[in-house]
């Protein structure tokens, strides 16, 4: 057919380089998703028409606006739930509805109290009725917006005799065991898949079928390695478990590999990513956690492996020798958990 396009005459490199510009049109459009809004301290991003992100309040939180109202994953900080609720308030003006957590963490759960109550709860009720609506104030957080999270969440904001987080920010819907829990909310699936010794033993990812928007939490940062809350009940083997999930739940912009069209994905912290994004992460954390425990099975203890450094190749991309989370604590994380009970 001699390079042509049969009856039209086109020569194949013409068709080519046509769809190369293309591919690099679409590219190029396809942040999109990340269309920053102005906002003080707060970064809005759009990751969907109805999907919102806000970054710069602590952890990242994700806004899922429909005709029932505003539902949350995460809330921040709490010195930062005046400057969320404005950034809220400059994409609706529709009211907080629900909550859901994706961890225990302070700068996840933080703005619950401030944001629940700024709130408005789903189910019907009546603080002069007795037990308000089917049952306790409880359930409906006094008429404020509703919260879910694992118990393990619950368990963690309300232990001790005083403390950290105020009533009226603890979940007023916690489940257990490593299950889904599905809600329909906003004309949109929602599921919540707890992730057992992860970055700790309170982590959720959330799943929103129709948006096609998958919120991590803490088991996904790509600023840094994974941090393994060991104290908490975090593990590398859950943590891999957990990254296996979300690139289960993602799917690819496959055939057509340039579109834009995909499973967008909200970590933690940092910038909206995709399933080629987890891929990469979940496969340098395996990397590392093989390399180690290879290490291990030689004899070597946790100073001779340090000083080994079986980060390498990574640690420039991911590695920090200052700050809350350092190089050598993620493998110190992994070298306990590796051993725990050896």
């Amino acid at each position: 057919m001699n390079a042509r396009i049969a009856g039209r005459g086109v020569p194949w490199t013409a068709v080519r380089l046509a769809v190369a510009a293309m591919a690099l049109t679409v590219v190029a459009g396809a942040p999109r998703a990340q269309e920053q809004r102005p906002g003080g301290a707060i970064e809005t991003i759009q990751v969907r028409p109805n999907v919102y992100m806000l970054a710069g309040a602590g952890g990242n939180i994700a806004v899922h606006v429909g005709w029932m109202g505003v539902v949350l994953v995460d809330t921040g900080s709490a010195e930062m739930s005046d400057q969320v609720l404005a950034a809220i308030g400059r994409i609706t003006d529709e009211r907080i509805r629900f909550i859901i957590n994706t961890t225990a963490e302070a700068d996840h759960v933080g703005g619950n109290a401030s944001l629940a109550q700024a709130g408005l709860t789903l189910l019907r009720y009546n603080r002069s009725a007795t037990g308000g609506f089917a049952g306790s104030d409880f359930q409906t957080n006094f008429g404020a917006a509703g919260i879910m999270a694992h118990e393990n969440v619950l368990r963690r904001m309300s232990a001790s005799e005083r403390p950290t987080f105020p009533g009226t920010g603890w979940p007023t819907e916690a489940y257990s065991g490593a299950r889904v829990r599905s809600l329909y909310l906003n004309g949109d699936g929602i599921q919540m898949f707890y992730q057992p010794e992860a970055h700790s033993d309170a982590d959720t990812i959330v799943f929103f079928r129709r948006a096609d928007v998958v919120v991590a939490g803490d088991i996904l940062d790509l600023r840094q390695f994974p941090v393994i809350d060991v104290e908490h009940g975090g593990t590398i083997d859950g943590e891999i478990a957990a990254l296996n999930r979300l690139i289960d739940l993602t799917v690819p912009p496959a055939p057509l590999v340039w579109h834009e069209d995909r499973t967008l994905v909200i970590p933690g912290h940092g910038r909206v990513c995709d399933q080629a994004d987890v891929v990469e992460y979940r496969d340098m954390t395996t990397v590392i956690r093989d390399r180690i425990k290879d290490m291990i099975g030689k004899g070597m203890t946790l100073d001779q492996i340090t000083r080994a450094d079986p980060t390498f190749g990574y640690r420039r991309q991911y590695g920090s020798d200052t700050g809350p989370w350092t190089t050598e604590m993620f493998v110190t994380a992994v070298h306990r958990t590796l051993t725990a009970g050896s």
